[in-house]
Order: structure tokens, then sequence, then C-alpha cells
């Protein structure tokens, strides 16, 4: 079904004030943002034009200055709104160049309102019945999310006031939840005082994804505040709140604090599962983020970082539960091997070795053909032949046939004939005899 083309604006650019608040359905976002990308270029719009916090389009102290000039009046804002429906039917959804600038202009110029003006505005929306009514729900919840981005405090209070404006009850839970990390992230403590007092008279808009877009606000400048806040808020699933919590280090920097504080979180958990849990969530998320900066520069965090054996052991698992950068997995498996003694690095390395044959297998085999001899190449041969004889089991032997004579190649050729007895029982019989299994 084509998305109107307001709504898909307006879901576009809303996207920076939505996405950040809330990690866990991080994936859910970029992957619905690509949707609607590709949806909005079919009607002759770009990401860039649309990027509602493109420097380069108004500088920031232009912006200010211009502000007073650049308000809104109602009318001009309607006008705008039933201009942006003639032109959806009018053009079957394709914008000609005078609108995207005009798109542009709306966007940068409700985020400089202040709150009594977008307040005005959304009461004027409402109150206009000629308006579709996903348009109007659009246009009211792009204005309540720029009001919950740029003056949290307002937007809490409008919410509250004026709950029968959401048709969807998500709006408001995004709004609160939008605000309050934007609040937290500024200032943490009145954010969370507000909450003290509030909590229960926004009970039905306030849900865990809320209180994980407060720490996460927290966590962006005061990390150990951050893991502090887990307890007061009475999360129903602390390691989620871990996982939201590292999830906002993007940085060396960042890192380096928050593995201290991370640590010191840790410290506090006397339940021993609870600790290895929270220490495996919290790790895992660390890695997830370290090698999106490539090998050279995470590899150089990581041998600073003066991590434990355990840590080290939760960091191995961790790579092989996230894809390195392109190009690079061949870079950390060596890493891997360097590092951890080899009863350690084995089950990782074979985890990333099976996962990269089955999404890559080009990659994968060119890099085993150059890798010298020693522990990575025979625990990534055998984690390779044992994937590819589900496909081949005569390539997956060769392959086996390169490990030294010993057990690494004796346990490859049985788990090759294992696979293959399930499949064929005549030519496993003939493997057997070919490569004397018993």
């Amino acid at each position: 079904m084509k998305i109107p083309l307001l709504v898909s604006v307006l879901i576009l650019a809303s996207g920076a004030v939505l996405g950040w608040y809330d990690y866990q359905r991080l994936a859910v976002v970029r992957r619905t943002h690509a949707e609607l990308v590709a949806e909005a270029a079919k009607f002759g719009i770009t990401i860039n034009a649309l990027h509602a916090a493109d420097a380069a389009r108004i500088p920031r102290q232009e912006r200010q200055a211009r502000e007073v000039a650049a308000q809104f009046t109602a009318a001009e804002f309607m006008a705008f709104a039933r201009d942006m429906e003639a032109s959806d039917q009018a053009n079957n959804g394709q914008p000609d160049a005078a609108m995207q600038q005009r798109i542009m202009n709306f966007m940068d110029r409700i985020m400089l309102l202040k709150p009594a003006e977008l307040k005005s505005l959304i009461a004027e929306v409402a109150a206009d019945k000629d308006l579709k009514d996903q348009t109007r729900q659009s246009l009211i919840s792009f204005c309540i999310m720029s009001l919950a981005n740029n003056h949290p405090q307002a937007a809490l209070m409008f919410v509250y006031e004026s709950s029968d404006l959401f048709k969807d009850g998500r709006v408001g839970e995004q709004a609160v939840a939008a605000a309050l990390a934007r609040w937290a992230k500024d200032d943490p403590m009145a954010a969370l005082e507000w909450f003290s007092h509030n909590a229960e008279k926004y009970s039905t808009l306030i849900t865990e994804d809320t209180k994980r877009g407060m720490i996460q606000g927290a966590a962006l400048l005061y990390p150990k505040l951050a893991f502090q806040l887990i307890g007061e808020l009475d999360f129903k699933e602390p390691v989620m709140a871990i996982q939201g919590i590292v999830g906002t280090a993007q940085t060396p920097a960042d890192r380096t604090a928050m593995l201290a504080a991370l640590r010191g979180h840790l410290a506090t958990i006397t339940d021993a599962s609870a600790r290895d849990q929270a220490a495996i969530i919290g790790v895992r998320m660390l890695v997830q983020s370290v090698v999106q900066d490539g090998f050279d520069s995470a590899s150089k965090w990581l041998a600073a970082a003066n991590l434990t054996p355990a840590e080290l052991a939760h960091i191995a698992n961790g790579l092989s539960y996230n894809s390195a950068t392109s190009g690079e997995t061949g870079q950390w498996i060596e890493w891997l091997s360097a590092t951890l003694p080899r009863d350690d690095s084995r089950d990782p390395i074979s985890n990333i070795v099976s996962n990269w044959t089955r999404t890559d297998y080009q990659s994968a085999t060119n890099w085993l053909g150059s890798i010298p001899a020693g522990p990575a190449r025979n625990i990534s041969v055998r984690a390779y032949a044992e994937t590819v004889a589900s496909y081949d089991a005569n390539v997956a032997a060769q392959w086996a046939m390169t490990l030294p004579d010993g057990t690494e190649r004796d346990a490859t050729l049985m788990a090759i004939h294992r696979n293959l007895a399930q499949k064929n029982p005549a030519d496993a019989a003939a493997f057997a005899t070919r490569y004397g299994i018993k």
C-alpha cells in the first residue's frame, strides 16, 4: 500500500527524535527507516533532503537569529497541510523541487517553535475537520515529538492534559519516553525527581521503554549514575536496562568510561548468576559497538582496556555473536587465537567461521587459503569443513585432509561422515572406506 507523501515525510523526519531513546527497538527502527527511505525515494524525496538535522542547510546561529521571523501562523500551517494533501493527490506522491523545499522549511520551522506556539498549532490541526484523519494525526504526532525533543517538561504536561488528541495511544507513550530521555540527558536528577512524583499519574503512558529511555539519556554523560538508576526505577528486566545503557557508548573514550561504570555496577550485584548474566550482556554490547570502528581502532582499545580473563572470555563470545566490519572477520579470528588460550578461543572461532561460511562462502574460502598453519587455521578449517559438509561432503573432506594428521583431522572426518550417513547411507559407507573410518 502506498504511504501518503505527508506521512512518509513526517515519519522520516521524526525518526531522529523517536529512534534514539529505545535501544532495544533500534534494529526494528533501522529496518523500518530503510523501508520508508525507499518508499520516499519513489516519491522523489532523498534522505539528505529530509534530514532535519543537516547542518549544511541552516547553521544554528542563523536559525536562532531568524527564529522570530520563521514562526508559523496557524493559517500558514494549515495552508501548508492542505497543499501537501493536494500535491500528493495531484502528482501521485511525486513533489516537484519547490514542494521539496517547502517540506524542508516546514520541518526546520516547526523545530524552532516555542511550546505555546506548538500547542496552538496542535489545537488548530485537531480542530480542522477538512484534513484527512491520517494527515491530522501525523501532523499532531510530529508536533508533539518536536515538543518532546526540544521542550520535554512542556511536552509531559501537554500529553497528560491533551491525551484525547492521540487516537493511537503509542504516540503518547513515545512522547513521554522521548521527553524523559531528553530531560535525563540534560538533567538526570531533575528527570528522576519528576518521575518519582508523577509515575502514578502517568502510569498508562509509562512503560519499560520509558524507563530505559531515561537511563539511556543519562548514560550519555553520566554512565555511573545510569547504572544506579536501574534499582531506583524498579526494572522488571534489569539486564535489558544494562544493554540499553552500554549501547550508548559509541566512541573509545565513552567505552572506557562505560567499562569502568559497568565494572562498578557488577560489583554491587550479590547474586552470582545475575552478575554473570549482566556481565555477559554488558560486554557483548561493548563488543557490538567497538567492532564498528574497524579492527585497527578496536583492537587498540581492547589492548588498552586491561581486560580480565573473564572479560576476555565475554569479549570472545560477543565477537562470535556480532558481525565484524566487512572484510575484517579473518583478522578478528587471528586476534582471538593470539589473545586467548586455545581452549577458550575454540568455540568463538568455530562460531564465527561457521556463520561466515554460511553468509559469505567465497570470502571464508579465500581467507582459509591464505592463513598460515597453526591453531587458528586448524580450528577454522574444522569449523569450515563441518559447515560445508551439509552441502558437499567431498569438498569438506578435501579441506579436512589439509589438517595435520591426528585428532583434529580424524574428528573432522568423523563429523563429515555422520552428516553424510543421515542423508545417504551408501555414500557414507563409501566415504568411511575411503578415509579409513570405522
